[in-house]
């Protein structure tokens, strides 16, 4: 072999090696083989223990406070044992058997979706603990005055949400026992994605070595080969894209926080409902599979609350009015025509895909109009051009996962099944009824559907059955009479939306009913509405007013998304 090949072939072959070693390095990382770190024990932090990294599992309930320089600050309040009184809410004179202490999390933003599974998992639950590794450090003022703030506005918001029947479930003297448990450390989550960013160093550096000695090698062969089998994929990828190119190309930035986007490609509805997921990473897996070719994505997903009602109109039209109570977030709007189902409006919210936030993705970037072709499959609220409208709204009991022989049926996927193939709340029950219903982020959730027809349900599900309970008007309580209901339950929120109603004999206008929404509007630091909407379901038209701005409404229709 003559010296000129040989001298590269050399080079090529110790960067192979050094990608080979990169890459062990990254998947000792990962496995956690390279950093092991002691345990600690969060309810003995000293000084002596603040710059260093630890490892520990606890049982927790979890809060997000707040996006940081690295990621997020979430409230944790930590149980120094598994008992069946480790919910903060009940721990009122419990501290002896099960001690109670609040402290900050801060999460990187690279490690933030995995963390945020592990914690959703664990959240409310005394039976697994969280699993994390972090390293300590003290804790400013303002920390210790966003986890006081984080304190107060939960407990707010369980007033507004539970009214009189608060101290049942959350008495003062529980909450006063968490703002005495704040901690004077904070933990800042360990970095253990790292990892993958050695793993995919080092085989780019063995790709580009192994390329390098095969066209020494084989020269210009090589070369054509390889310039056919990267051409012809490119090809058809490109195909395969023009409608989500398309799509992301209608993006636009209505006005602060509130962006549209009309729908051009193929988002596979009936694949989608019948992918049989069960899950949110079931449902992340197969998203991140059919439209981002298996690139790990981060959603940030998290809890919400929300109101619906109906109500006719002067002119003999139906409206259904929605709010998303929600964290600070941006909003979307979207627009879908698909070819064998019926065109639609659905609102979400893109702090979902980690777009607006202060770590996240600018909304009018490339990555974040990319993500924002996940929107058809998380939608939180619609009406679609036969007159059926529907919304999701949280509920205060546990995950949900039934079990009948059914194919399994992410709430989400019900969403967009109902939009895209259901006329009348009929249809939508009967759709329903074919599948095993499924939720997520330790929560059962209840969907509010009416029609133009002046129809309107709240459908409720236990692991066993499925209840339907007609009504004009919802929120976060069960209205069924289910193993979960509560028949002295109350709330502020309901109360008002039927007594406005009533004034009116349930006719209002569109106006009117946008001033229901603001009446019944949330207002907390770090929780409160985020949109409302009213939408006709006779003219398949919405207004939308964003963050309580009740003096702005944008109105859509469906010229509005050509």
């Amino acid at each position: 072999m003559k010296k000129k090949k040989l001298i590269p072939i050399i080079i090529s072959a110790v960067l192979f090696l050094a990608g080979c070693i990169i890459t062990i390095i990254g998947v000792s990382i990962s496995k956690g083989t390279v950093n092991t770190y002691p345990e600690l024990d969060p309810f003995n932090i000293t000084d002596e223990d603040v710059g260093k990294t630890f490892s520990a599992s606890i049982y927790t309930d979890v809060m997000y406070m707040d996006d940081t320089e690295i990621g997020s600050l979430y409230l944790l309040w930590i149980y120094s044992t598994n008992t069946d009184d480790s919910d903060f809410l009940t721990v009122g004179g419990e501290t002896e058997e099960s001690g109670l202490m609040v402290i900050g999390f801060d999460v990187p933003k690279r490690v933030l979706s995995v963390y945020e599974e592990a914690m959703y998992t664990g959240a409310y639950s005394t039976e697994k603990p969280l699993r994390f590794t972090g390293t300590v450090h003290k804790s400013s003022d303002a920390i210790t005055e966003k986890l006081k703030n984080g304190i107060t506005d939960y407990y707010e918001y369980l007033k507004e949400i539970y009214g009189e029947k608060v101290n049942e479930i959350a008495n003062e003297e529980a909450f006063e026992e968490s703002y005495n448990s704040i901690s004077s450390y904070y933990i800042e989550i360990f970095d253990t994605e790292s990892g993958k960013t050695y793993i995919w160093t080092g085989c780019a550096v063995m790709a580009v070595a192994v390329f390098v000695i095969l066209t020494v090698l084989f020269g210009k062969k090589f070369l054509i080969a390889f310039g056919i089998l990267i051409l012809l994929p490119v090809i058809i990828l490109v195909i395969s894209l023009v409608g989500k190119f398309r799509t992301m190309a209608t993006v636009t930035e209505v006005s602060d926080g509130l962006y549209k986007m009309t729908c051009n490609y193929d988002y596979k509805c009936d694949k989608f409902i019948n992918a049989d997921i069960s899950t949110i990473d079931e449902f992340i897996e197969w998203a991140t599979k059919e439209h981002f070719f298996g690139i790990p994505l981060e959603f940030d997903t998290g809890n919400f609350g929300c109101c619906g009602f109906t109500a006719g109109t002067p002119e003999g039209q139906r409206l259904f009015g929605r709010n998303f109570d929600y964290e600070e977030t941006d909003t979307l709007i979207f627009y879908t025509d698909p070819k064998d189902g019926y065109a639609s409006y659905g609102v979400t919210d893109l702090k979902f895909f980690d777009i607006g936030t202060k770590q996240g993705f600018d909304a009018n970037s490339v990555p974040a109009k990319a993500l924002m072709l996940a929107a058809p499959y998380v939608t939180m609220d619609g009406i679609n051009e036969a007159g059926l409208g529907v919304g999701i709204l949280q509920l205060d009991i546990d995950e949900l996962h039934q079990d009948n022989g059914k194919p399994d049926l992410l709430i989400f996927a019900a969403i967009r099944g109902i939009l895209d193939k259901c006329a009348t709340v009929d249809e939508a029950i009967a759709f329903l009824g074919n599948y095993d219903m499924q939720s997520f982020l330790s929560r059962s959730y209840h969907l509010f559907i009416t029609d133009k027809a002046g129809k309107s349900v709240i459908i409720e599900w236990t692991d066993e059955e499925t209840f339907i309970v007609e009504d004009t008007a919802c929120t976060n309580d069960v209205m069924s009479n289910n193993k979960f209901y509560d028949p002295e339950w109350s709330c502020k929120r309901y109360d008002t939306i039927k007594n406005r109603l009533s004034e009116k004999n349930n006719i209002l206008t569109k106006e009117e009913a946008m001033k229901v929404t603001s009446d019944v509007s949330m207002d907390k630091k770090s929780f409160s509405t985020e949109w409302s909407c009213v939408y006709n379901l006779d003219e398949f038209t919405v207004d939308i007013c964003l963050d309580r701005n009740y003096e702005t409404v944008h109105s859509f229709s469906k010229d509005d998304f050509r």
